[in-house]
């Protein structure tokens, strides 16, 4: 009788965890890139110690900025190039625009690590990734 009684509480306990855990928002921290949009993938690095951010395309460094939460699940990201909020969904993702890439529809990019990913590599054509975010 005993054991069954400890075993209905635990599994009564287990259910309700389980049920809060999936209502866990997730933070905006690490990498998140998109699928290839149009020939081009876009990621951006969060770093949670200092609230930068860095925002490439085919790993092209093209933008890096500054960071802040505004509400729950809504963050605003400024740097010398743009302004501009994402909402981060509990799949962990965001859409982001970049008109240039995508004709102004949102490209959705999802979480692929828990840790920001940098490039480094030295490319010639740049300044052809960073004009992409030009407004037309």
């Amino acid at each position: 009788m005993m054991k069954k009684i400890l075993f209905t509480l635990s599994l009564i306990v287990s259910l309700i965890l389980g049920g809060c855990a999936s209502n866990i928002q997730p933070n905006l921290k690490g990498t998140y890139q998109s699928n290839v949009v149009n020939g081009y993938v876009v990621q951006v690095a969060f770093q949670t110690d200092d609230n930068s951010f860095v925002e490439y395309i085919d790993n092209r460094e093209v933008d890096k900025g500054t960071y802040e939460k505004k509400q729950k699940n809504v963050y605003k990201l400024e740097s010398n190039k743009q302004n501009f909020e994402i909402t981060l969904n509990n799949e962990n993702s965001f859409e982001i625009l970049i008109d240039k890439l995508n004709n102004g529809k949102p490209i959705k990019v999802k979480n692929i690590d828990d840790i920001p990913i940098y490039s480094s590599t030295k490319f010639d054509d740049v300044n052809e990734y960073k004009a992409l975010l030009n407004k037309n």
